[in-house]
């Protein structure tokens, strides 16, 4: 009996013995259990953006997309993609002036400078908000000089279909090719002289485009209207209207709508935007091009008497408008070829510009015995060819440029010498290394452009209107020159080097 009671006792203490290892074990695995939870918890919540006042809405994610920031909520409804593009500039200009039958009388030096310069400081954005097919996009100049003229692109688009798209706001006027292709894409360092020139600038409106073809683009098209604003008043007869103005009827805001059409067919597959051929060795084998056509018509009012004369009339009118007027058609043909590296890229734009008096002065034929022009037919040509010796990363290029401006008569010459702006002509030469494509890339061109200079009486300054790289208005031709029917010339020989970043 007492081996059985010692017996049962071994047992029990073994079962406590046994037990509390249990005991203990299940306790721990409770505790893991619960930082399990903790865990998911944290981790759904990590999945989640709490916004005070709106509860669970949808993630928003951030990341680097093509070298720029990018943020979008998971459903896509709400994107925001945001760049800034700076360019610094080194520019050594040396100016000669040419009098061909005396150099004493005509000729001017002396600008020449070396300098350093923020060519442009830019930030942009776009993205979509609400649905996917609400997108928008802006584009603002840090360096602007002035709070007026700040703001280029500030665009609003309905996209739900390809073939058509519907926009409203402040966008580049769909015209010339090389103005269109935004600064940093550029082969050379800048545009040239034809862009210069003839480019639309900026326009506000409303316009649609679109895309028909769904694995070629056959047919791209921009059809817009858009106020209409003359560059220059004293003879710069494009648009330029990207200064914000105030809402008050003036010269330049008035019933003169400026409807602009532009039509492209990349009938291989579409030509990326940019002036060069930036694809690499796996796809440049395929030959691209595109052809493009653009048409539009500018009218509105300027003053100068020196141009085309209001004449005598009793009085102003009541709207305090200028009495004389114009209406300009211009036209551009553009083609594009990339193969390989290779890029090819040719315009040419014709510009005709029509002159007429109006109200009490209509009709009264003040261009006859020669008196003041009637109208005037300018054209320009560019060629720009380039190509990248190392794919995506080294290039050359030449560019050859020509503008040539309508002469007139005025005050009964029986020559026309007088002028707007100089024939000019443009011959440039191009390097460019692309560290990250045209995110990093360092370019040096040498320009040499030269301008058969008149007699600049058609403004109001004096000056020429024209296409001097540095700005500058030009020196009128000289007496001698005149008579001998022979030309005066400036020169400017310009040397170029700039870094680009955009991130």
């Amino acid at each position: 009996m007492a081996k059985l009671w010692s017996l049962a006792l071994a047992l029990l203490v073994g079962a406590g013995c046994w037990a509390a290892p249990v005991s203990a074990q299940s306790s721990k695995v409770e505790e893991l259990e619960r930082e399990i939870s903790t865990l998911r918890s944290e981790v759904d919540t990590l999945k989640k953006v709490e916004r005070e006042g709106q509860g669970g809405d949808p993630a928003v994610m951030t990341s680097l997309k093509k070298h720029v920031f990018a943020w979008a909520t998971e459903d896509g409804k709400f994107s925001f993609t945001m760049n800034f593009r700076v360019q610094v500039r080194l520019t050594y200009n040396d100016e000669r002036g040419d009098d061909v039958e005396d150099p004493t009388s005509g000729a001017t030096n002396g600008k020449d400078y070396t300098h350093f310069n923020i060519r442009r400081f830019k930030w942009s954005a776009s993205g979509n908000i609400f649905e996917k097919e609400f997108k928008y996009m802006f584009v603002v100049r840090l360096n602007a000089g002035s709070s007026d003229n700040m703001i280029e692109d500030v665009v609003f688009t309905w996209a739900k279909y390809q073939f058509l798209n519907v926009s409203a706001g402040q966008v580049k006027v769909p015209f010339n090719h090389s103005f269109m292709t935004s600064s940093g894409a550029q082969q050379f360092v800048d545009r040239s002289i034809v862009s210069d020139v003839f480019n639309q600038g900026w326009g506000k409106g409303i316009w649609i485009n679109g895309t028909i073809g769904e694995t070629v683009p056959w047919v791209k098209y921009w059809f817009g209207i858009f106020n209409g604003v003359i560059a220059n008043t004293a003879g710069d007869f494009r648009n330029s209207d990207q200064t914000i103005r105030s809402q008050t009827f003036s010269n330049f805001v008035d019933a003169d709508l400026f409807p602009a059409l532009r039509v492209e067919t990349h009938p291989l597959g579409e030509v990326p935007a940019g002036m060069t051929d930036m694809r690499g060795a796996d796809e440049y084998d395929k030959v691209l091009f595109s052809v493009g056509l653009a048409l539009n018509w500018l009218q509105g009012r300027f003053n100068n008497s020196a141009l085309y004369s209001d004449g005598v009339a009793p009085g102003a009118p009541g709207s305090g408008r200028f009495r004389t007027a114009f209406d300009t058609i211009a036209l551009t043909l553009d083609g594009h070829f990339r193969w390989h590296g290779l890029s090819v890229n040719i315009e040419w734009i014709w510009r005709h510009t029509n002159f007429h008096n109006t109200g009490l002065l209509e009709g009264n034929n003040i261009t006859r015995g020669r008196n003041r022009p009637g109208d005037m037919d300018d054209n320009g040509f560019l060629f720009e060819v380039g190509y990248f010796i190392l794919p995506k990363q080294l290039d050359v290029a030449i560019r050859w440029a020509d503008v040539n401006a309508d002469e007139y008569w005025a005050g009964g010459t029986t020559s026309k010498p007088f002028a707007l702006r100089p024939d000019s002509s443009e011959l440039g030469l191009c390097v460019g290394y692309y560290i990250a494509g045209n995110n990093l890339k360092i370019q040096m061109d040498f320009t040499y452009i030269s301008h058969q200079l008149a007699f600049f009486t058609a403004t109001s300054s004096g000056g020429s209107l024209g296409s001097s790289p540095n700005g500058d208005s030009f020196e009128s031709r000289s007496l001698t020159s005149l008579a001998n029917e022979t030309s005066d010339w400036t020169n400017v020989w310009q040397l170029r080097i700039q870094l680009q970043w955009i991130f």
